[in-house]
This record gives structure tokens, C-alpha cells and sequence, in this order.
């Protein structure tokens, strides 16, 4: 098939004057069926790109969906020559000689010539003295090395591919303002040969290439191109490059050829990005774009329907995107015409190995399609039957300052953890961290025993590394030097960083792995110290940590320094409501305090309102206390106060005393006056007193009324106060007020006021 299946999507042709029909909905087959049922990959993209596989799958699948074929480990360095001088290419050989017994049409890629993993270190002359060199990381030996290696291995396969990835993975902590530096790994070639490391590789594959006429791509390959910071730093890389070695090959032709986005994705990754990374590269005008190692990783341990859709979304937005960009003739967009390949790292989900548990490839363990399969094939009508579904939520591992837990489950890139040992990179234990937080501070001299409890789902070997930083990377040159040097069983207690874990393991299983090292304090920097990294064997992500515990060991007795997670705090709940209100009255308003709730429900609180019965008026404050404001002098009020923080609100506290605002002394047409109303009961019958304070200065005469019509007035002088007691009808008397009215003449004018002196009622009987 030449293009995109056709047929999922038919529009009705309909002659002039009739109707418009609205196109069918798009059917798309049914997921879980064996790969026959379906149309091949590469035939579906034959148009737009060569579609292929990186590393080994099943093989009737393989066969039935891909094009092209990258080895995945049988032409690193370490598999081609382990010895210095003695090259071996059996395991190579062998698997491309499987691959095209079953497809001889099956294309060739290579992978890869230079990279700081899976290389033997001697090549880039690191410690220790090796094969007759100096073993400190001499220049002219690890250049010699570089040239040796590259001559013979590209040598010997040489027009057999139709590309190589050159170099991989020389971008360490990007800095997009400085690509050189960006280099600065910490392992690797650049000990020996700096950032020119990466050109002096190019420029000896381009001179093995052209002097034998071959047209095999050279391509620069890294994982984390969907970045835009680390895309840059690879931008400037191949265009400085390129510009400054424009020229050195026949037919214009770039020293770097090709862009490798290995594309190791996750649910998480910005799929906008990637296509602004690639719309970037493409601004280099002869360099293209392959995506050479993909995957679209998910949560270990079961794939759930959710999970399933989402990386089912997640594929199809990336393939419409790669086929928008493709080279290939069918792309008819106006888009940059980049994307030359396009390579999966796998066939099926794997138990283990690259990848294994984390459900990553477009058939499941059996071979069955899942919705990953049809959104590769069939993008467009995938995204316009399905969207994402929401899979947030679950309670967060209370935090550890220092301590920083990756998890793949949760939705993070990666899985493992940094123990942040320091903040200085120019003290001892040189290393950084970028919240100014450390997990402890380590003493010179001292023994510590770091515990980490993990469970495998698919990630069965655990490594216990040396970092500069936090990040995923920063390793010291010494850790990078010695990474696979201390191996040890899941049982052993290991006395070495770094530390690899790689036995006594099984899938879902969970173990304590136990490091025990004494720091002395005469580590250099860049040595065998820092913070604490724990990685996945082999870059493995299927695993989650449990729990992560620090001890300072000593005869006089253990002590925990670290314990991850923290104690989990119960969830907040509104809290308590506040007590003892007060209210004090003004002119329209009234003044109300309170005191704080007893208990905050984990929880602080962040404002109180106070709300004023009748009427509804209120005032919020972050205080204990506020004024009510707008109320009607005369009126009795209470108030009740509601506390508030992050889970809610209290319930509403006992209301107030009842207080009545009343108007300024010497206001015109007003009677100022200070009323108050109590209810009790004496000798079992309910009595209600009423107080009232003249606070003019001038005589008033004051009327008190109850609500069943009895009747007490007297004249008030300035300042001086009246009470009177009633006792009511029957065995209660409801909450109410006693009207009291003052009358005064002031200037020669009248003035009559009426207040309201609630009381909150008495039961008796």
C-alpha cells in the first residue's frame, strides 16, 4: 500500500444542486487481533518515510511491519571491541544475517561508533593504565583510539547501511547558550578529547565514507530532543559544526547528515514541542530528521483501559506530526519536508529488558493489537473518535527536603531518585542541588548505610551512582569510569558507589538493596562523590521506590538521618468554630471580636467572616476581630463568626450578645442611647431586664415597652442609667427585644429615636 489506508474516511461526491451530505462517521477496526489483520507499517508510510525497528522484536511481526532494521547492541562498542585491537563483528553479522534470511529487501542501520556507555573505558584512556597506555585520559591515545575504532567498524560495514549513528548521546546538562559546554558530561570522550570530541568523530566517518564512495548517512543521535533547550543545544551543535567544516565532503554534502530523535516518549511528553523541535532542525536547510529509537512508555504494572486509550492518543499525535513533516512525496502540506525515517524500539510489550513492563510497543505480551497499533496507522481518524482521559489524582508521598523520587507510575519521565548530599559545587561533596535543600550533610570520615526498598515491574537490576546535580544524568567521571565495576546480588550489602544490583532479582518482586560507604573527605571533585543517584539497570523505568532510608553508622548506635516518604499528614478538615464573640456597638456599625478556633484542622486558617442577624451584613478579616458596618442604628443584632481554611469552612459559632448601634451624641432629629436586653429565669418564671444609658448630654426622657404591652419611662440626665425588670406571662419567653424609645429637645428642636434591646430569651418551665 503507497499511502495512508484509504477508505476509513469517504466523502459522498454530490452533482451541482444537490444537498450537501456530511461525511460518515470514521470506522476504524477493532484493536486485538494478530498483526495480519492489519495493513503493515511501512506500507502505510512507504510514501512519506522509511518505517523500521531499532533492536529486536518478534519476528513474523517485524518482518510484517517494517522496513528497515538498527541493531540495538551488537554494534556498540563494547560488542565489536571489548580488547584494544581485537575487533569482533560475530554478533552483528550474525544478526543481520537473520533479519534479511526472512526479508532480503530489509534495510540496514547502523548503531553505534561512538558513545560514553557500553564502551570499554580505556578507549577514551581513563584510569587505570590499560594495554600499554597511560591510563589519564591522554589525548593523542583516546584520539588514536577514536580513529582506529571508526576506521574498522564503519570499515567493515561500510556500504551496507544506508546510515550510522555516529555519535550518541554527547549532550549532557543543556545550556542552549553554549553548546560546548553542554558537552561537559562528566564521562565519556570528553575526558580525553573535550567538546571537539564530537567533530573530530564526524570528520574521521565522513573521511572512511567518502574515500569509498559510499552513500551512508552519518547521523548525531539523543534521547530528550523534545526539549527545547536540549534541541537547541544540538541545533548550534550540527549548525557551528557544519558551517565550519562546509566544504570538507564532495557534493555540498553536511559532515553531519542527519538529526537522531531517539524518541522515548511518555503520556506526559509535549507533543507540540516535538514538532517546534523539529520545525527548528529543519531551519538547517540540508540535515534531516530521523526518529530512531521510539517508544511511547506507560505506568508499570497493569495497563488499564485509560492508560491504553491515552497512549493510543499519544501515538497518533505524534505520527500525524511526523508524516506532516515527512520527505516523502504524499506529504502535501507546506511544511518542511524533514522526516526521512521513522523507527520503534520493539514489536510487542516486553516483561523485560528495553522498556520491559512499561507496555510501551503498539502489540501487547501476545501479539494483539492495541489502540497504540491504530493510532500509529490510522492518526486522523483515531483523534477524531477518541480523546485523552483525565488519570489524575492519588495522595502525593509527603515530601523529604533533599530527597527527590522519580516515578513513571506517577506520570514523571523517568524513575529513580537523587539524595542531595550538597550545595556547592566548589566544597566538598561538590555537588548541587537546585532547591537549596539537602537530604543531610555528609562528614568526613564517616560510615552511612542508604536503604532502598523498590519493586520491580520489568526493571530488574538497580544501580546506586555518583551525581553532580539533580538531574537524570550528571554522573562523575569517576562513577561514569567504574559504572559496571561493583556488581552484587539483591542480598549483598554493597561497600562500593557505584553500585550495580543485577542479580537475585525477579519481576514484581520488592527488595532492600543496602549500600554501606565510608566518605573520607579526600574525594576530588568530579570523583567518587556528590548526591546519591538511583537508576534503573540498562535505563530501565519499570520500578518504583518505596521507601529511601539514610542511617549514620557508628558503634555507639545507628542514628536516621533520612527516612522517605515523611509521615503522611491526615487531610485537612474545616476547622473548629470560634468562641467567646463580642460585640460592642458604634453609630451604624458594630465592633466584633472572637477568639480563635481550638483546632485549625490541619490546616491554617486564612480568613474569618463575621455575619450580623438580621440583615446578613458581614466583614471577612485575617485578624480577631472587624467591624460590621451598615446597620441600622436602633436595631438589635447578633453576630456569629465562621472560620475558613484550605478544606472549608466551621460551622457558624454561638451568636453574640445582642447589641444595638446607635447615633453620636448630639446628632440633630436623633436620641443617643445605649440599650442592652436580658432574659432569665427566677424562681421558675422568665424575667427580661432592659438597661439603657443616656449618652447625650443634654436630659432625655426614656419609654421601655415590652412585646405584651407593659410599660416602664423615667427622665435620664446626662451619663446616668435606667434599668427595669418585668416578669413575662407564662413558663418562656422567646428571643426578642424591648423597645425603648428616648425623646430629648436640644437647640430648641425635638428629637425622638426607638431601639431595639434584644435579649435571647429564657424557658422556665
Amino acid at each position: 500500500m503507497a499511502g495512508l489506508v484509504a477508505g476509513l474516511m469517504t466523502l459522498t461526491a454530490l452533482g451541482t444542486g444537490h444537498a450537501a451530505v456530511a461525511p460518515p462517521e470514521p470506522e476504524l477496526p477493532p484493536p486485538g487481533q494478530t498483526f495480519e489483520h492489519y495493513p503493515p507499517m511501512k506500507e502505510v508510510y512507504a510514501d512519506y518515510f522509511s518505517f523500521g525497528i531499532f533492536g529486536r522484536g518478534e519476528m513474523n511481526g517485524l518482518i510484517h511491519n517494517y522496513a528497515s532494521y538498527t541493531p540495538g547492541n551488537e554494534m556498540k562498542p563494547e560488542s565489536t571491541q571489548r580488547d584494544k585491537g581485537v575487533f569482533t563483528f560475530d554478533a552483528a553479522e550474525a544478526a543481520f544475517a537473520e533479519h534479511a534470511a526472512r526479508n532480503p529487501d530489509l534495510a540496514f542501520y547502523g548503531h553505534t561508533l561512538a558513545w560514553h556507555s557500553q564502551t570499554p573505558t580505556w578507549m577514551w584512556d581513563a584510569p587505570p593504565a590499560r594495554f600499554d597506555q597511560p591510563g589519564t585520559f591522554d589525548r593523542a591515545v583516546a584520539l588514536e583510539n577514536l580513529n582506529t575504532h571508526i576506521e574498522t567498524v564503519l570499515g567493515h560495514f561500510g556500504e551496507r547501511l544506508v546510515a550510522i549513528d555516529v555519535v550518541n548521546e554527547a549532550v549532557g546538562t543543556a545550556n542552549p547558550a553554549d553548546w560546548r559546554a553542554s558537552l561537559a558530561k562528566g564521562e565519556g570522550w570528553y575526558q580525553a578529547l573535550g567538546a571537539e570530541w564530537v567533530e573530530l568523530a564526524f570528520l574521521k566517518a565522513a573521511e572512511v565514507v567518502d574515500a569509498n564512495g559510499w552513500d551512508v548517512k552519518l547521523t548525531y543521535n539523543d534521547f530528550g530532543l523534545d526539549s527545547p533547550a536540549k534541541a537547541r543545544v544540538v541545533y548550534e551543535m550540527v549548525k557551528d559544526i557544519n558551517a565550519r567544516h562546509a566544504g570538507v565532503r564532495p557534493d555540498g554534502k553536511p559532515l553531519i547528515e542527519v538529526i537522531g530523535m531517539q524518541g522515548h516518549y511518555g503520556l506526559a511528553t509535549d507533543v507540540a514541542d516535538v514538532e517546534e523541535n523539529i520545525r527548528l532542525f529543519a531551519t538547517l536547510g540540508n540535515v534531516e530528521v530521523n526518529v530512531t529509537e521510539m517508544d511511547i512508555a506507560l505506568p508499570p504494572g497493569e495497563l488499564t483501559p485509560e492508560n491504553e486509550n491515552n497512549q493510543g492518543m499519544k501515538y497518533a499525535e505524534l505520527f500525524r506530526i511526523y508524516r506532516d513533516y515527512a520527505a516523502g512525496p504524499a506529504n502535501t502540506t507546506g511544511n518542511p519536508k524533514v522526516v526521512t525515517a521513522v523507527k520503534l524500539a520493539g514489536v510487542r510489550d516486553v516483561v523485560t529488558g528495553w522498556k520491559g513492563g512499561e507496555f510501551a510497543m503498539p502489540y501487547d505480551y501476545d501479539g494483539n493489537a492495541k489502540l497504540a497499533l491504530l493510532g500509529i496507522l490510522y492518526p486522523d481518524e483515531f483523534l477524531a473518535t477518541h480523546e485523552y482521559i483525565d488519570t489524575t489524582g492519588g495522595q502525593e508521598p509527603a515530601p523529604v527536603p533533599g530527597v527527590h523520587v522519580f516515578d513513571t507510575s506517577a506520570g514523571d519521565p523517568w524513575s529513580g531518585a537523587n539524595i542531595v548530599l550538597g550545595d556547592d559545587a566548589s566544597a566538598w561533596p561538590w555537588s548541587t542541588t537546585d532547591d537549596g535543600e539537602v537530604a543531610f550533610r555528609p562528614e568526613p570520615g564517616a560510615t552511612y548505610r542508604v536503604t532502598v526498598n523498590y519493586t520491580a515491574k520489568g526493571t530488574t537490576a538497580i544501580r546506586v551512582r555518583w551525581v553532580r546535580d539533580n538531574t537524570n544524568g550528571g554522573y562523575t567521571s569517576a562513577d561514569g569510569a567504574l559504572v559496571n565495576a561493583h556488581p552484587y546480588a539483591a542480598n549483598q550489602v554493597a561497600t562500593q558507589l557505584p553500585a550495580y544490583f543485577n542479580s537475585g532479582m525477579v519481576n514484581m518482586g520488592s527488595y532492600d538493596l543496602v549500600s554501606e560507604i565510608t566518605m573520607d573527605g579526600s574525594q576530588p571533585a568530579d570523583g567518587l562523590i556528590g548526591n546519591i543517584g538511583v537508576r534503573g539497570g540498562g535505563g530501565g523505568n519499570a520500578f518504583s521506590i518505596n521507601r529511601i532510608t539514610v542511617e549514620r553508622v557508628s558503634p555507639a548506635g545507628d542514628e536516621v538521618l533520612v527516612t522517605w516518604p515523611g509521615a503522611v499528614a491526615p487531610p485537612a478538615t474545616p476547622p473548629a468554630a470560634p468562641t467567646d464573640v463580642r460585640a460592642t456597638a458604634g453609630d451604624g456599625a458594630a465592633t466584633v471580636s472572637w477568639t480563635p478556633p481550638a483546632e485549625d484542622g490541619g490546616s491554617p486558617v486564612t480568613a474569618t467572616t463575621v455575619t450580623a442577624s438580621p440583615g446578613g451584613a458581614t466583614c471577612t478579616t485575617d485578624a480577631t476581630s472587624c467591624e460590621v458596618t451598615g446597620l441600622t442604628n436602633g436595631r438589635a443584632y447578633t453576630f456569629t463568626v465562621v472560620a475558613t481554611n484550605a478544606a472549608g469552612d466551621s460551622a457558624p459559632s454561638a451568636p453574640s450578645a445582642s447589641v444595638t448601634p446607635s447615633a453620636l451624641p448630639g446628632t440633630p432629629r436623633a436620641v443617643a442611647l445605649t440599650v442592652s436586653g436580658q432574659a432569665q429565669c427566677v424562681d421558675g418564671r422568665p424575667r427580661v431586664t432592659v438597661h439603657v444609658r443616656n449618652a447625650e448630654r443634654v436630659p432625655v426622657v426614656v419609654a421601655a415597652t415590652t412585646p405584651w404591652w407593659t410599660v416602664a419611662g423615667t427622665v435620664l440626665w446626662p451619663g446616668a442609667s435606667f434599668e427595669h425588670t418585668w416578669t413575662a406571662p407564662g413558663t418562656s419567653v422567646a428571643a426578642g427585644h424591648v423597645n425603648v424609645t428616648g425623646v430629648k429637645v436640644a437647640g430648641w428642636q425635638g428629637a425622638l429615636t426607638t431601639y431595639q434591646a434584644g435579649h435571647a430569651g429564657a424557658v422556665c418551665g
